[in-house]
């Protein structure tokens, strides 16, 4: 028993002769994982985070009333953490997310809009923008997170793979929390002030807002001025000329369509739904692009200019090449069926194709019609109302001053007002210049700890497979003789000895 004690005790001079031994197993392996790891890293897509930090004002030089509404005291850390919960489902919902797509025009990638079309054959009751914003927005909302620096501090930050985008989007994302606060801070204060404050505030609030919608009116008249060659009756007769054919290719197709069924039937054919192969959604997405260019080209040239002429003749081809397409893909499927039921059944898609490219192409061209000429009829009331939005910005700057003068204790409450929300940007997104991931040091030191592990593991395995007699007292053990003598490891023979 005291034998197998002293037997299993581990010398540590032992020890670090098996590791030197044994030290490529341990060099090698280390160096080989910590060479892959760090390789590695240039074939992950790098991820960039942006932030931008809001300082939340709380004013204390203000009116009773605005002090009893606003609070003085500290919040608690489960009231930070519901209020950080509150700000992280705000931001994340679908009215602040939908107008960042709006203003950031996202999803117009041509790789979201392959998504969202390939999304949109398993939920053809849904159009392609809705799709669109669906996925964008269960996109968005994983990228975006709220985090309190404080009671009166938060930061918002956003992670992409585009260091741009991940800046564009805080910064937009901040704006648009300043403007849905503005709404909500405004009323608050005007609902909670004695009778002068409150005329005071409004007098101001509505003051800026006459100046807003002046500044905004004019932006939309010079927005939606149109070239004269747009405006011109000639071009709309052409658009609504090629209008109405559309309608009776429709109509056409439909009756083709009407007379296909008829002989499925007579054949006894159930038409089962096909899954279409990525190349033909490549391609519905190229016609689906073209028709979006419709609505985008028709603001800018007429009809006849070449630029609509090429779209057009592009979607033509287009067309034509996803007829053969289509027809391949129904052969393939019904390659057993008789010659004529494979033409029948090709012709069934392919009429259903046709309907759904002309359904398309007939929405968007009337919906650009719709807009040129809301644009055409707006545009005098536009001018008769920046008019008078300018001669209420007068009348709306006297009744401000008036009530300026009335007590000195509503110049804190107009400055106010003048700022409009009490959540200010102090710390604007910067466009990050490396990634946050993949980290190559934290990948290079995973990489050695690693390959320590592996190169331990397999030294530990190799010195529990080697059999071979390292010390004097394992030969007497096993052979249960005497050791008489040992020969010294000689290192270096001295020729002169």
């Amino acid at each position: 028993m005291d034998n197998f004690e002293s037997s299993s005790k581990l010398d540590i001079r032992e020890i670090f002769a098996i590791l030197y031994r044994r030290k490529w197993w341990l060099i090698i392996p280390t160096i080989i994982v910590t060479c892959i790891a760090y390789a590695g890293s240039y074939f992950l897509t790098p991820q960039y985070d942006s932030e931008t930090i809001i300082w939340i004002d709380k004013p204390d030089n203000v009116s009773r009333e605005l002090s009893n509404l606003i609070g003085e005291r500290r919040m608690s850390r489960e009231e930070l953490y519901s209020q950080q919960l509150a700000l992280q489902t705000e931001l994340t919902s679908q009215n602040y997310l939908s107008q960042l797509i709006r203003e950031m025009n996202l999803g117009e990638d041509l790789e979201h809009i392959r998504q969202a079309t390939k999304a949109r054959e398993d939920h053809p009751d849904l159009s392609l923008d809705q799709v669109k914003e669906i996925l964008l927005v269960d996109a968005l909302r994983e990228r975006i997170s709220v985090t309190f620096l404080g009671s009166d501090q938060f930061k918002i930050k956003v992670v992409s793979s585009n260091p741009g985008e991940c800046r564009d989007m805080a910064n937009n994302l901040a704006s648009i929390l300043e403007r849905e606060k503005a709404k909500y801070e405004m009323e608050k204060i005007l609902d909670n002030q004695d009778f002068t404050d409150l005329q005071l505030e409004r007098s101001e609030f509505e003051y800026k807002q006459t100046v807003d919608s002046l500044n905004a009116s004019r932006a939309r008249l010079n927005q939606f001025q149109l070239p004269e060659n747009i405006t011109d009756e000639s071009n709309r007769l052409e658009i609504l000329s090629s209008i109405d054919k559309v309608s009776l290719d429709i109509s056409d197709f439909e009756e083709q369509l009407t007379d296909i069924e008829s002989e499925l039937r007579n054949y006894n054919l159930a038409v089962e739904r096909i899954k279409y192969s990525d190349t033909v959604i490549e391609l519905k997405t190229n016609i689906n692009l073209l028709l979006t260019n419709y609505s985008r080209m028709m603001e800018k040239y007429s009809w006849t200019d070449q630029n609509i002429i090429n779209v057009n003749i592009r979607l033509a081809d287009n067309t034509q090449l996803l007829e053969n397409m289509v027809e391949g893909e129904v052969l393939k499927k019904y390659a057993s069926y008789p010659k004529n039921q494979q033409d029948l059944i090709a012709r069934y898609y392919v009429s259903k194709e046709n309907i759904d490219i002309l359904e398309t192409k007939k929405n968007r061209l009337e919906a650009s019609m719709k807009k040129i000429d809301d644009r055409i009829n707006l545009i005098p009331r536009l001018e008769s109302e920046v008019n008078e939005l300018a001669n209420q910005v007068e009348s709306a700057r006297k009744y401000r001053d008036a009530f300026k003068s009335e007590e000195t204790t509503v110049g804190i409450l107009s400055e106010r007002a003048k700022e409009r929300t009490k959540y200010k940007v102090i710390e604007p997104a910067q466009l990050p210049l490396e990634p946050f991931w993949p980290s190559k040091k934290k990948l290079l030191v995973m990489g050695v700890i690693l390959g320590l592990i592996i190169g331990g593991a397999v030294t530990l395995i190799l010195e529990i497979l080697d059999n071979s007699f390292k010390k004097v007292e394992d030969i007497e053990e096993d052979l249960g003789l005497p050791v008489l003598a040992a020969i010294p490891k000689i290192d270096k023979l001295n020729a002169g000895i």
